[in-house]
């Protein structure tokens, strides 16, 4: 089963591939990096160029094992909803697992097309403040909740809660640390931090 893990990604950090590593462990077998071109829940607001955002994902997928980048967001020029990107790995024969943090699985419901979404593919949700715990399920409708297992990451329209340390990492916290010149402190993988000084990323009013 191949999992998907998208996002702006402005930049990808450190926190995102810590989740990737944990789909792994939970049974995947490959996880593909989808960045976004244009989130739907993102719309109007200004974000870095999805090509520099495509190289961020790749250079940092490099040396990690069984990690991929997929272009297929970035290459369309429509709002990027995840039903089509699963709908599109399906098409290509693909077993899909969607892995988002927990405080995106309180609000699948409002995602286009939810309950196809969590009918054809399993989910796996990594810990992510406020929602960590025993405080997940209480906040998920009942058709979402009676779905949640111990071990879905071979089960379409599953939910799991994947095993881990809360992911407390923001790009949004990174890009305001870039622009202050203050040190990043290993958030971003040392290719991914060359990139973004050497493309002048983050640091003036504004991502690019």
């Amino acid at each position: 089963m191949v999992g998907l893990l998208g996002g702006t990604f402005d930049p990808i950090h450190t926190g995102h591939i810590r989740v990737a590593r944990a789909a792994l462990a939970a049974g995947l077998s490959r996880v593909v990096l989808v960045p976004a071109r244009q989130a739907p829940h993102k719309s109007g607001l200004s974000t870095t160029d999805p090509f520099h955002r495509f190289a961020l994902a790749a250079l940092a997928a490099v040396g990690e094992t069984s990690v991929g980048v997929s272009s297929y967001e970035v290459l369309r020029e429509e709002p990027s909803y995840t039903i089509n990107t699963v709908r599109y790995f399906r098409d290509r024969g693909a077993q899909v697992a969607l892995i988002m943090g927990t405080d995106s699985l309180v609000e699948v419901e409002t995602w286009r097309d939810c309950r196809e979404l969590l009918d054809t593919a399993a989910i796996l949700a990594y810990p992510r403040r406020p929602f960590l715990g025993d405080t997940v399920a209480p906040k998920l409708p009942d058709w979402i909740r009676g779905r949640l297992a111990a071990d879905g990451a071979g089960r379409p329209g599953t939910v799991q809660i994947l095993a881990g340390p809360p992911d407390d990492v923001s790009s949004t916290l990174i890009r305001d640390r870039i622009r202050r010149s203050e040190p990043l402190d290993g958030l971003l993988t040392p290719a991914v931090e060359e990139y973004v000084r050497k493309n002048g990323l983050y640091a003036g009013g504004g991502p690019v």
